[in-house]
């Protein structure tokens, strides 16, 4: 795996990482080892996360969640919605999944949303008389 829970459960490297993205958002990194501080580094990350790059709060995992090393599932979706935000904010940035999508509002006139009044749809039996009847998949089901 490319991120392994106890490499980075101290959460130094995630607020390095956050400290490129956003410079300055994370003041001070715990070096402590103390169990309690290593959850506020991931905390730091989270809360930069959500307050610098707008990341819904969904979105990201908990901090129990890294350094207990149980919803791993739910750490890779965050870091994937970091590097998505964060790419929003800098196109420079290398990527790590897709982009976030941009909003892409059309305004139509009337006559144009009236035209779509006068299109019959192909749910409505534009299919010229095809249908399903007479096709069979796999053996019939003995009753």
């Amino acid at each position: 795996a490319w991120f392994n829970a106890e490499y980075g459960k101290d959460g130094t490297i995630l607020c390095r990482v956050m400290n490129v993205i956003c410079p300055g958002s994370i003041k001070k990194v715990n070096t402590s080892k103390m169990a309690f501080k290593i959850m506020e580094n991931t905390n730091f990350f989270l809360t930069a996360g959500v307050e610098q790059l707008g990341i819904p709060k969904s979105e990201l995992f908990q901090t129990v969640d890294l350094y207990e090393g149980t919803n791993m599932t739910q750490v890779l979706w965050g870091l994937t919605a970091v590097a998505r935000y964060a790419r929003r904010k800098n196109k420079d940035l290398p990527a790590l999944g897709p982009d976030l999508s941009a909003r892409n509002e059309r305004n139509f006139d009337e006559a144009t949303l009236n035209k779509g009044q006068s299109i019959v749809g192909m749910q409505a039996g534009g299919f010229k008389g095809a249908n399903q009847e007479g096709m069979t998949f796999g053996r019939p089901r003995a009753l």
